[in-house]
């Protein structure tokens, strides 16, 4: 399938298909359905030599047309991060539909539980194996992640993503093919759970949440006219529920013998803990009119000089005096947009020992998992989550 062919499939059949789910089931169903329906709001197509790709991605409390987004990758185990010929967590022969599950690492699994608690409603079905590997692609045709949570790691760093909607397609594969495996994959979901989307329990907090006007994509929200001041200013909330913590502080001035160190945010958890941070996203610099510049190996190294300041005694004082918190063996986090490249992730966990790295649509989703008391789609679907299209 050519990629022009491959846009042209996508584009018309989730453009149609989400229209009409959108336009029925909260209408007819609004009863039965456990919550709220989400949509995607971003259509990322991604050609590799031997693969094409498509994610959905963002999270909409709304049905909006996809804004489509086209990139190229080296390979399919670059797009993921993963390094090839090295033994995987998880196979996926011809045609594999992983549903409802978290894909991780031993390593992953464990920051999942120290680190991310909101992700406990997430998990559905659990694949946890010794290798920083997640996933092995091997000769087929197709392969669907449908809402699954990545956990990978490299040495100590950790790389957390939510899979809205990822299919990935051998290029070998005629468009008319594809088409009717989209239509198989429609009409094989439930009804009240069609592919494409995810219902969260209804409740006052999630109503809340869901009507924030911060609640959205950060490719659709207008970053570059904001500050990171600004920025988290508006996404307070967010931050604070998906990494547990119950205060936030803005761009704290480090100061040292060795100079002045800025983070973008340190984070004050429930447990005592505390989360130091960069954003790693298009926002307008202070003063300024262009955006900063700030990719995956560049926030490592500023996150390594954070965990580096927080080692010497007279630094942990002068935090605990100007801004009352006690950090003695920093946790750093860098926020990252959904499609910025995984590949650099394996290079980047060399730099800052203990880096975590997550998109901030995943932080999203943490968000809603925060505010949900239980999982809104059925996630028990048996001992394995890997199934084959019928």
């Amino acid at each position: 399938m050519k990629p022009t062919e491959f846009v042209k499939v996508n584009t018309q059949f989730w453009g149609e298909h989400l229209k009409s789910v959108s336009e029925h089931l909260p209408v007819s169903h609004s009863r039965e359905l456990p919550g709220p329906l989400l949509y995607p709001r971003l259509m990322i197509l991604t050609e590799t030599p031997d693969w094409n790709i498509l994610e959905l991605a963002g999270v909409s409390r709304e049905y909006r047309s996809l804004e489509v987004r086209r990139q190229k990758a080296a390979g399919i185990d670059e797009y993921f991060g993963t390094t090839a010929g090295a033994s995987a967590v998880v196979a996926l022969p011809d045609e594999s539909v992983v549903k409802d599950a978290t894909i991780a690492s031993e390593r992953g699994k464990n920051a999942l539980s120290d680190s991310f608690p909101a992700t406990q409603s997430l998990l559905g079905n659990e694949m946890v194996g010794p290798s920083d590997r997640l996933l092995d692609f091997q000769p087929g045709n197709y392969a669907v992640l449908d809402r699954v949570l990545l956990a990978q790691s490299s040495g100590l760093a950790v790389r957390l993503k939510w899979n809205f909607f990822t299919i990935a397609i051998h290029r070998s594969e005629p468009a008319d093919k594809y088409r009717d495996f989209l239509q198989r994959l429609v009409g094989n979901s439930q009804h009240l759970d069609p592919i494409g989307t995810f219902a969260v329990p209804r409740g006052e907090r999630v109503e809340q949440a869901l009507k924030a006007d911060q609640f959205a994509s950060t490719y659709l929200h207008g970053l570059a006219k904001l500050t990171t001041a600004e920025f988290l200013a508006k996404h307070e909330d967010i931050l604070l529920s998906a990494f547990d913590a119950t205060r936030l502080i803005v761009q704290p001035s480090l100061e040292s013998s060795d100079g002045t160190i800025t983070p973008d945010f340190v984070l004050e958890r429930e447990d005592g803990t505390h989360v130091v941070g960069d954003l790693a996203l298009p926002l307008r610099e202070t003063g300024q009119k262009h955006r900063r510049s700030l990719d995956i190996p560049a926030g490592a190294s500023r996150l390594a000089a954070y965990q580096k300041y927080f080692t010497a005694a007279d630094n942990q004082a002068f935090a605990k005096t100007k801004y009352g918190v006690e950090i003695t063996d920093a946790r750093t986090v860098l926020v990252v947009g959904t499609q910025d490249p995984a590949a650099d992730f394996p290079q980047a966990a060399k730099t800052a020992s203990s880096l975590e790295v997550v998109d901030y649509d995943t932080l999203l989703r943490l968000h809603l998992a925060s505010k949900s008391a239980t999982p809104a789609t059925p996630t028990d679907s048996g001992a394995t989550s890997i199934a084959t299209m019928p």
